[in-house]
């Protein structure tokens, strides 16, 4: 009978305690919130992350795509570029098959802002685009030292492209490799060569040319020099005037307006995006 009775207490106990626990979950205002702002860096006050946290989550709720927001003090010998793609990639973010988000990343240890862009949203962040939110990003103030007000530049115009939609002259470009310069031994010998040659021919033929030769006699300008002066006149016959339309010159800097320069990360993903120094 008492094992009975304490067998019941404890049901209760376990009851009321899983009650507490729904009810501390849904009163809390991250409740049903992904953590979307890693402040590694420890750049932002409790409640800045907070609030960049669910104005994150409400634009990716909205766009149906991750949007992160990182800070670093160390990329461990990586580009703010290969930190950002390789961050949001092996960090398991990104909504649908093409893993579509943003990620902004505040990089101390390389003095930059980076934006990183995977999927679909490489089409809606142009090039330009990107260039614009960097733009508040900085007037936001970023170089003072305001890191919220800089992340909050970057989803205040990153909110404000996503509802503009995709542009209608919109592309992707895959960026030109760049290409390596090796200089092997056998080139290195054979321009060592070539460089001497080409410099013993000329040093030669410089020296054929102003070798043993006599001074010329001057010229007696005095007495084998002369002057005629005529008068000419020019006469007005006729005069008529044409007129033609000028066409204005076309603005072909609209042609790059819709670019989105895309790369490969360390895993394989096409990212798009672009960085300021700060």
């Amino acid at each position: 009978m008492v094992e009975k009775l304490l067998r019941i207490e404890n049901n209760r106990l376990l009851i009321i305690l899983a009650i507490l626990s729904l009810i501390f979950a849904f009163s809390s205002p991250s409740f049903g919130e992904k953590i979307l702002v890693f402040d590694e860096a420890n750049l932002l006050l409790e409640d800045e992350e907070e609030s960049l946290n669910l104005k994150a989550n409400n634009l990716s709720d909205k766009y149906n795509m991750d949007i992160v927001i990182v800070t670093t003090n160390d990329t461990m010998g990586k580009s703010s570029r290969d930190f950002a793609d390789d961050y949001f990639d092996y960090g398991g973010f990104g909504v649908g098959e093409d893993y579509s988000g943003i990620l902004f990343l505040i990089d101390m240890d390389n003095g930059e802002a980076y934006i990183s862009t995977t999927g679909i949203a490489i089409r809606y962040l142009t090039d330009e685009r990107i260039e614009s939110i960097l733009d508040l990003v900085f007037d936001n103030g970023l170089i003072d030292g305001d890191y919220y007000g800089a992340a909050v530049g970057f989803l205040k115009g990153t909110e404000d492209y996503l509802e503009k939609g995709i542009p209608s002259n919109q592309y992707n470009e895959p960026e030109k490799p760049r290409e390596k310069n090796t200089l092997t031994v056998l080139d290195f010998i054979l321009s060592l060569i070539g460089g001497i040659v080409a410099g013993g021919i000329f040093l030669f033929s410089i020296k054929s040319k102003y070798k043993f030769r006599r001074a010329r006699k001057l010229y007696s300008y005095g007495t084998n020099s002369f002057v005629n002066f005529t008068r000419n006149e020019d006469r007005l016959l006729d005069t008529f005037v044409t007129h033609r339309i000028i066409p204005k010159s076309r603005n072909t800097s609209g042609s790059t307006s819709g670019r989105s320069t895309t790369h490969r990360s360390s895993s394989g993903r096409t990212h798009g995006g672009g960085g300021r120094k700060f």
